[in-house]
């Protein structure tokens, strides 16, 4: 497995260090044979400082819903743009749900909270916890891997889509490839646009 990492990687950097005079005539690469990957977009993108904060008021809703009951809240994850906090994952009871909404609204600098969080048996909770592999292919998919304008998440093949767009078209349309790559069930979207 490490090696067709390794190997993928140093094709990906010598397709890197590839120039074309001509656009027209740029090789398009594939993802997988069924989801081709989009050429980069402009995307909004945070300061240093804007996300310094978000990862501060992040790491302070986490705290607090961890502090509630570590086990119950284990599939919680928490993800913040521009003050606006994103609850994903899944919780057993109906009041946890509401729990974890008020204590992230409680705290300093959180604009506005996005409860997604759904109901779940104990055991299925771990079915919740974020999917790196699938978040890096929605990514590679989307044409957007190393920027900070939107923040992917997949949780249960579902992918959370939160951040900022350059208009309105331009979510939906991140909404829509992020749908198309495989195995997604489907995609929440949480993308303002930004002017």
């Amino acid at each position: 497995m490490k090696r067709i990492a390794a190997l993928m990687l140093t094709g990906l950097a010598l397709a890197a260090c590839q120039t074309n005079a001509d656009p027209e005539t740029a090789p398009t690469v594939a993802a997988s044979p069924r989801a081709a990957v989009h050429a980069p977009l402009p995307m909004v993108e945070r300061s240093r400082q804007d996300a310094n904060r978000d990862d501060v008021i992040q790491s302070m809703v986490q705290r607090k819903i961890r502090a509630l009951d570590p086990s119950s809240y284990r599939a919680v994850t928490v993800e913040v743009w521009n003050g606006s906090v994103l609850l994903m994952g899944a919780v057993i009871k109906p009041e946890q749900r509401r729990r974890a909404e008020q204590n992230a609204v409680s705290v300093s600098g959180a604009k506005i909270v996005i409860n997604e969080l759904v109901l779940a048996e104990d055991r299925a909770l771990d079915l919740f916890l974020p999917n790196t592999a699938m978040e890096a292919k929605v990514r590679q998919s989307l044409g957007i891997e190393g920027k900070s304008g939107v923040i992917v998440r997949v949780l249960n093949n579902v992918a959370f889509l939160l951040g900022g767009a350059t208009d309105k078209a331009q979510a939906q349309t991140l909404r829509e490839d992020a749908g198309e790559v495989e195995g997604i069930k489907w995609v929440v979207a949480h993308l303002a646009p930004t002017p």
